[in-house]
């Protein structure tokens, strides 16, 4: 799929993607996230409620996974994701995020129009009166993490509004704010409930916005929080007896976001991998004028079943309306052991809960990150919030991205596994490479030619659960020391292959290097859109082999193992026990590897490959491999 003439038009001269001067990174908002459906999947259906909830009704999208809202509270439906990812600075701990994809992570439309829509479940309002006091309040903020919405016009309708569903059935907008193109802070707004019409039994509110109907065009993105309606309230009721946690919550471990273990064992003191600035923020939304005193923890435990260990006690008296204070913990106090089994580990602060507090609010108190010390290294955390990509070029040498590794000890590279954004990516060729390091200190960079290199075709789609691909090379490749891992692209003319981008992680300075001219310089996605992009973690991550090497099983072990109907149309069934699969094509490149919700199971859905001859390895659990022969045929 090659780029419309007047979207690489659109690319080149929208002000969002200029890149700097000498550079060739574009980075983009999210055009579609089909993660999302698998949220959507998940959530637990529930019968149409037949009686209307009562008051008070709250909720600060604190008490749930991510993924579509709370349906004991919210209508299904409506393209909402709520998450903790792509808000800056949010009131609590999770919000509802408005953008332009729908509840399964794709684009709307092509045009500027309706986009995502939070709606009440029905609250019982009869016999009340304007006497009651009867308030709805919320937070909301303009704009995300990647950038602020375009500004509204006659011709762009770009806006967030409230509705109240009247006594006739009929909804009312209430208010609205039209976007000034400006991305601001969380603001708080109250609205009264005290005309007749609205007061009665099955009443309902929902929060509504417009803008371009893709991320095409920029980022129309708005985010709610903290909603509130109960009686006995007024326009000033705008304080609460509440401190909560705010931004996601920092690494586990110092350098990276995930480790293989082993080298985190082989560390010459393993608890400096560890973290000693884990950290989120915390707000008081008591306007006061007295402070609050507050205790937290931080404690560590070890998934599933491990006892919690204690690596934070504190206690601070927090300022009236204080905002965003840093709330940082030291994980090197509280090590793990050094066994050689694989490892998550889940980390959390959290606040000792206040006297006399809405027992409604607690969940926001506590905020969780889980690790894994498994076969691999990463800078993300498994969520894109945008992409990147080479800015469109026609000739010249091949781009090249490339993330610095430091090891514990010698060790091979089996892969490199990358998240591409589809179905933008899709067909598109990418080259995973490995590199050696050249220079020293903080001149570090990785050498002029790779030590390995395979080519890759991204695939159209991937296995349900699988997010991304991995690109195997041809032999596992020997390194020490520090080394780089990254992937690269000839001339693209015209074709945009997005990657994952995680804005809320980055890794360290001078650990992320670009190639665009045949020289690697350092590189840093905060470079971008004038530093209001954060910086980030390109999604790609190198997977290692702790030097153990991958043999073949002897044949009268491999005659054991079969792949029925053979030929087939997509769904194989296997013989004999088996802990992985991994199918290459007739030229020896990996097209498909097996979800790891899938590992093991007697059989693999490979109807998304085109037809054609492929060869299934099947991993044993003792480590030996075996090849066997399949024909798709359709």
């Amino acid at each position: 799929m090659i780029c419309s003439k007047a979207l690489l038009t659109f690319l080149l001269a929208g002000a969002l993607f200029l890149p700097l001067a000498g550079h060739a990174q574009l980075v983009q908002p999210l055009p579609a996230d089909p993660a999302r459906a698998a949220g959507l999947a998940a959530q637990p259906k529930r019968a149409a409620r037949t009686t209307a909830l009562p008051l008070p009704f709250f909720d600060d999208f604190s008490t749930q996974a991510e993924g579509p809202p709370n349906l004991e509270r919210w209508i299904a439906g409506g393209g909402v994701l709520i998450n903790n990812r792509f808000a800056l600075a949010p009131t609590s701990r999770g919000v509802a995020s408005f953008d332009g994809l729908n509840s399964r992570g794709l684009p709307y439309g092509t045009f500027y129009s309706d986009t995502d829509t939070l709606t009440s479940q029905p609250i019982d309002l009869s016999g009340r009166s304007a006497a009651d006091g009867v308030f709805l309040s919320f937070f909301y903020q303009v704009g995300n993490i990647f950038s602020q919405p375009s500004t509204a016009s006659s011709s762009r309708p770009v806006f967030i509004s409230v509705d109240f569903k009247d006594n006739n059935n009929r909804w009312q907008q209430i208010w609205m704010l039209r976007s000034q193109g400006k991305r601001t802070d969380f603001r708080q707004k109250l609205l009264a409930v005290d005309q007749a019409r609205y007061l009665h039994g099955n009443f309902q509110f929902r929060f509504h916005t417009s803008g371009y109907q893709s991320t095409a065009n920029g980022n129309d993105s708005w985010a709610v929080d903290y909603v509130k309606l109960d009686r006995n309230r007024s326009a000033a009721d705008s304080s609460y007896r509440d401190i909560t946690t705010s931004a996601p919550l920092k690494s586990l471990l110092k350098r990276f976001t995930a480790m293989p273990v082993w080298q985190y064992n082989a560390a010459p003191t393993p608890s400096a991998e560890l973290n000693d600035q884990t950290a989120t923020t915390i707000n008081n939304l008591d306007l006061g004028p007295q402070p609050i005193p507050i205790d937290w923890r931080g404690t560590l435990q070890l998934l599933p079943t491990g006892p919690s260990a204690m690596f934070l006690v504190g206690n601070q008296a927090i300022g009236a309306n204080a905002r965003q204070l840093p709330l940082v913990g030291n994980v090197r106090l509280t090590p793990l052991p050094l066994t050689p089994e694989p490892k998550t580990i889940r980390h959390s602060l959290y606040l000792v809960r206040l006297a006399g507090v809405d027992p409604l609010t607690v969940a926001n108190d506590t905020i969780s990150r889980v690790t894994e010390l498994k076969n691999f290294y990463a800078y993300d955390d498994g969520t894109p919030e945008g992409t990147i990509d080479f800015f469109p070029f026609v000739s010249g040498p091949p781009h090249f991205y490339a993330f610095r590794y430091d090891l514990n000890r010698p060790d091979q590279v089996r892969s490199l596994r990358i998240y591409p954004v589809l179905p933008d990516a899709a067909g598109r060729t990418i080259t995973a490479n490995v590199w050696d390091s050249q220079g020293t200190g903080n001149a570090l960079r990785p050498a002029d030619s790779p030590k390995a290199t395979v080519s890759f075709t991204i695939p159209a789609t991937l296995p349900a659960g699988q997010r991304f691909v991995e690109i195997n090379f041809t032999t596992p490749v020997a390194v020490n020391g520090s080394f780089f891992v990254g992937y690269g692209r000839g001339p693209l003319g015209g074709q945009y292959a997005p990657m994952g981008l995680d804005l809320n992680n980055a890794p360290p300075e001078n650990y992320f290097f670009a190639n665009e001219t045949g020289t690697w310089v350092p590189y840093s996605t905060d470079q971008f859109n004038a530093g209001k992009t954060p910086a980030g973690a390109i999604m790609m991550r190198a997977v290692m082999t702790n030097n153990t090497t991958t043999a073949a099983a002897d044949p009268s072990v491999a005659a054991a193992f079969a792949l029925y109907p053979n030929p087939s149309s997509g769904l194989v069934r296997v013989q004999g026990r088996y802990a992985r699969a991994t199918v290459f094509d007739a030229l020896g490149r990996p097209v498909w590897q097996q979800p790891a919700a899938q590992l093991g199971q007697p059989e693999l859905d490979l109807r998304p490959l085109a037809a054609g001859v492929y060869v299934v390895q099947l991993t044993l659990p003792t480590g030996l491999t075996v090849a066997k022969r399949l024909v798709l045929a359709r």
